[in-house]
């Protein structure tokens, strides 16, 4: 398994806790992603697994589908299992796709599209209402990577510009700060 591999497989699950713990009434609550509920969170997520799953089959995408979802928790697990699937084939991580970002290897770019379930999982977790839990070092490099890629991964469906926060902010308020959310 590469260490792309393996740290977009982490955040996923760590994605998938927390879609798990959401009671089904809070679906409709408003996220830190302006203009997004908890669904659209999901959908989002739903709609980059089933892009990267076609990147493994040579299908190339210009961004993840926004879908609404009549039931977020299930199309989620559907397109997780799917993703992991696509993933777990012989040369999966090998395949070229034309993705947003150009011409990459389906492992290049999971190496930055990690970062994406990370951030999104701490949007689900403020907009219903769970404890935001995120693995200490997966913040770490999240933050690395959002300081390197600055204003690239500003846009639409991309991150908003960088909030400032304080110099004494915790990890995760300054990787979501450089998202483009405000932590508080």
């Amino acid at each position: 398994m590469s260490d792309n591999l393996r740290n977009y497989t982490k955040a996923l699950y760590g994605f998938d806790a927390t879609v798990r713990r959401t009671a089904s009434s809070a679906w409709s609550a408003p996220s830190p992603c302006p203009g997004w509920t908890a669904a659209d969170v999901v959908a989002h997520n739903v709609g980059m697994c089933d892009m990267i799953a076609g990147f493994t089959r040579g299908v190339s995408a210009k961004g993840p589908r926004q879908d609404r979802l009549d039931d977020p928790a299930a199309a989620w697990q559907s397109s997780l299992d799917g993703l992991l699937a696509a993933l777990d084939t012989a040369g999966a991580l090998q395949a070229v796709a034309k993705t947003p970002w150009g011409e990459l290897p389906v492992d290049k770019f999971l190496g930055f599209a990690w970062v994406d379930p990370v951030v999104h999982t701490w949007d689900l977790a403020q907009a219903v209402g769970e404890p935001t839990v995120l693995d200490a070092d997966q913040v770490r490099r999240g933050i690395t990577q959002l300081e390197r890629a600055g204003a690239s991964l500003v846009g639409p469906g991309r991150f908003e510009p960088a909030v400032e926060v304080s110099s004494d902010a915790d990890a995760v308020d300054r990787l979501v700060a450089l998202s483009g959310r405000n932590p508080r």
